[in-house]
Order: structure tokens, then C-alpha cells, then sequence
């Protein structure tokens, strides 16, 4: 009898250890799928935390990059725009520069031209005068045949008064008519006599080529008014 209680303490205590350690077993089997959930979870959401951290970052950069962007293009547009205002600047100094180089070119052509056209005026009136002085030259040289003769002109003004005296106005105007009536130079004519020829506007002279045998010639003169002494006949002395 003692050994069937024996036995079956012995029973009842493998019992309950069997009971104690299949307890234990789910304790610890409930303690490690907690484990695993709850770090689980942490793991999840730090995971999470991280991806949504690294999201977060993505964006902002992205975002910075952007601005960058934006304020690169706004700064590059602002760089084109100087640019451009720039060479419109230098287009239009250009444009200045190149229209007064070419007002300042018109106007000494102008200039270049005005002044050829006086110095071609200056050396037709030259041309002219010469023509006129030979012409006289020729007058005074070629003898006028007798009532051909015209008025020498005068610088007289006025009421003509005759005068002889030697390198007056009047004097010379009579050597003059007398040269161009012979045909001799005024310049080196030898003037022999010369005197009133019956009335105060009238004269006559005695002239002769210079050097000795030259023909020697008698001149009368009449003065015309405004027009000065006008030859009216001329005698070979012998």
C-alpha cells in the first residue's frame, strides 16, 4: 500500500513537471513571438522612419535643386539680358561712331569740294585777266587804222579838267591813248612833246619808239566824256 501511494506522489510529480515545463515552454514560446512582434515593429517603423526620412531629404533636395535651378535661369536670364543690353549698347555706339565718321567724311568732302570749286573759279578768273591783258598787250601793240580807234577809259570822275603835268591822272591816260594809237609800250616809249591841240578837250603828243631811227609819231586826241581820250588821228613824222 505504501508503494502504490509512493507511486503515485511519484506519478503526480512527474505530472507536474511535465505540466511546469509545458507551462514554461509556452511562456517562453509567448515571450519570444511578443519579442518578435514588438521588435518587429520597432524594425517596421524605424525602417520606416528612416525611409520616409530619406524621402523627406530626396524632396528637399530635389526642391534646393530646383532653386538652384530657378536662380541659375533667373541669373542666366539676367546675365542674357545684360548681354544683350550690353551689345545693343555697342550696337548703337557703333552705329553713332560709324554715322558721325561718315557726317565728318561728307563734310570734308564737301569742304574738299568747295575748295576745288574756288580754286577753279580763282584760276578761270586768272585764266580771264591774263586773256584781257594780252588782249590789251595786243591793243597797245597793233596800230588801229585811222577812225577805228575807240575811248581808252578813264578812272576820272567828274568834270574833266586836261591837265599836263607830267605823271598826273590825265597826263598818263594820254600816253596811254597815244601808246595804243601807235602801237608802241607805254613803258619804254620816248615821249618827245605833248600839248593842247586847240581846245581844252583836246591834245596831241609826240612819241617815239625807244632807241635811235625808230619811227617817230604824231597823235591826236580827243576826250570823250566818261570814256576817257579816244585817238583821232595818227602822222608818221619823217
Amino acid at each position: 500500500m505504501n508503494s502504490s501511494r509512493s507511486d503515485i506522489q511519484s506519478k503526480k510529480r512527474k505530472q507536474n513537471i511535465f505540466l511546469n515545463s509545458s507551462i514554461a515552454v509556452v511562456f517562453v514560446l509567448i515571450a519570444g513571438v511578443s519579442a518578435f512582434i514588438f521588435f518587429g515593429d520597432n524594425e517596421n517603423q524605424a525602417a520606416e522612419t528612416e525611409e520616409k526620412t530619406i524621402a523627406e531629404q530626396v524632396q528637399e533636395n530635389a526642391g534646393a535643386q530646383d532653386e538652384n535651378s530657378n536662380d541659375s535661369n533667373e541669373l542666366t536670364a539676367s546675365e542674357i539680358d545684360s548681354d544683350d543690353n550690353e551689345e545693343s549698347a555697342e550696337s548703337v555706339a557703333a552705329n553713332e561712331e560709324e554715322e558721325e565718321a561718315a557726317a565728318k567724311k561728307e563734310k570734308e568732302a564737301a569742304e574738299k569740294k568747295e575748295q576745288e570749286a574756288k580754286k577753279k573759279e580763282q584760276e578761270a578768273k586768272k585764266k580771264e585777266n591774263e586773256k584781257k591783258e594780252d588782249a590789251d598787250t595786243n591793243e597797245d601793240q597793233t596800230r588801229p587804222e585811222d577812225g577805228e580807234f575807240k575811248p581808252i577809259g578813264t578812272e576820272q570822275t567828274g568834270e574833266h579838267v586836261s591837265s599836263y603835268e607830267t605823271g598826273s591822272v590825265d597826263w598818263n591816260e594820254k600816253l596811254k591813248a597815244a601808246a595804243y594809237a601807235t602801237g608802241l609800250d607805254v613803258n619804254t616809249m620816248t615821249v618827245w612833246w605833248m600839248g593842247n591841240d586847240g581846245g581844252p578837250q583836246n591834245a596831241k603828243a609826240e612819241v617815239a619808239s625807244p632807241g635811235a631811227g625808230g619811227p617817230e609819231y604824231r597823235v591826236h586826241m580827243e576826250w570823250v566824256d566818261k570814256k576817257g581820250w579816244k585817238p583821232v588821228k595818227v602822222v608818221e613824222l619823217q
